[in-house]
């Protein structure tokens, strides 16, 4: 069966180019420094850097949820700090006029609420709609997108490929539930270090049986960008893993990933390019046989 999905306008999935979501943070705790923008002036040169470079999806994240126990930066979650940041990012992108559909990072109903209402399109969810019982309700009265991270208790605390899929399961069922059309969820295994008991061989060995998830019949979203596990094996901080995590990209994408969630959408897009070729010669090779 091939996969299928929709954010707005654009349609996705088996047989169509990889997509490129480029990720922009408003909080000074992210872990990436190079990701950080606080001012109306670095937010619009962002999104202009990202409408340049032709990102498919913008991903906004206004509250950091790096792991504490690797990064020395930590935020505590204000829901009226999240949306006052949200408001800076889209009165900025309203002056630009930019048409790429954003994507909004967040486990706040609220805050999830007030960004579909600026003209989100999507709506990330880390605790895959564990969080809050109301944030399924909300998306789904938008009719947005969403995309659901595995999550038992606290995202990232299940990094095994079957209790993975368990998670994911329970997560497309609450989506379903409240209406949210099967088109518009998108799954994410939860790659990084999330939690202390999480080793690094457990993300390497979810993106080589990224494949699995395809039982699931949704589109697959990664996460991979300048990660922990990637400057583990390199032995590099964030600012100096970009090509290692082109690397693991070029992988995940081959083994079934849908949509590339990254802080270097230049780089990353001509990787893209590259993997859909060949993936596309293949296909057309086997079609013939």
């Amino acid at each position: 069966m091939r996969i299928k999905g929709q954010i707005g306008e654009i349609s996705y999935g088996d047989g169509y180019k990889t997509l490129i979501m480029g990720v922009l943070n408003l909080s000074p705790a992210s872990f990436y420094r190079g990701s950080i923008t606080e001012s109306s002036n670095t937010i619009q040169k962002k999104i202009i850097e990202f409408m340049t470079e032709k990102a498919d999806i913008i991903d906004v994240g206004a509250i950091s949820s790096a792991p504490s126990f690797i990064y020395d930066s930590v935020e505590d979650f204000s829901e009226s700090k999240e949306i006052e940041r949200l408001r800076k990012f889209f009165e900025s992108i309203k002056e630009i006029g930019s048409q790429i559909p954003i994507s909004v990072d967040t486990q706040s109903h609220k805050t999830a609420e007030f960004a579909l209402n600026s003209g989100a399109s999507m709506i990330n969810d880390i605790s895959g709609l564990k969080a809050d019982v109301m944030m399924a309700k909300t998306i789904s009265e938008f009719n947005a997108s969403v995309t659901i991270m595995a999550c038992q208790s606290q995202p990232g605390d299940v990094f095994e490929i079957t209790d993975i899929l368990i998670e994911l399961q329970k997560s497309i069922d609450l989506a379903l539930d409240a209406g949210i059309s099967r088109k518009n969820i998108v799954i994410d295994p939860g790659l990084g270090g999330w939690i202390p008991e999480r080793k690094t061989e457990n993300d390497y060995l979810i993106i080589q049986q990224l494949d699995k998830l395809r039982k699931l019949n949704q589109p697959i979203l990664v996460g991979i960008s300048r990660k922990s596990f990637i400057g583990s094996i390199i032995e590099k901080k964030p600012n100096n893993r970009l090509w290692g995590s082109l690397a693991a990209t070029s992988i995940a994408i081959n083994n079934g990933a849908h949509i590339i969630r990254t802080h270097d959408v230049k780089e990353t897009r001509d990787t893209c390019l590259i993997i859909d070729y060949m993936k596309s010669l293949i296909e057309k090779e086997t079609s013939y046989k």
